[in-house]
């Protein structure tokens, strides 16, 4: 049984992983986005013809500064397997 008044042995009920995933995933497409704007590529498509005078602008105008992402020590240590073996 999972008492809550028994700190020691509690498993908490609310999983914080989906939110997380989805945090992780929205940085990545965002810098994902950056980086082609900032060649000069807009990604995005225009959602319908009355968006032309906002897709005028250089798409290196709309380049938003991205904090650094830290990464897990144990996707650190894949990595450096997966290059170690080929």
């Amino acid at each position: 049984m999972n008492d809550p008044f028994d700190w020691r042995n509690y498993k908490p009920q609310i999983s914080m992983r989906d939110l997380e995933k989805a945090r992780r995933n929205s940085y990545q497409m965002t810098r994902h986005v950056n980086e082609q704007r900032k060649k000069g590529i807009e990604p995005s498509t225009p959602y319908s013809e009355r968006t032309a005078p906002y897709l005028s602008a250089a798409p290196k105008d709309m380049v938003v500064e991205m904090p650094v992402m830290p990464v897990h020590k144990k996707t650190l240590e894949r990595h450096a397997r997966e290059k170690k073996h080929g």
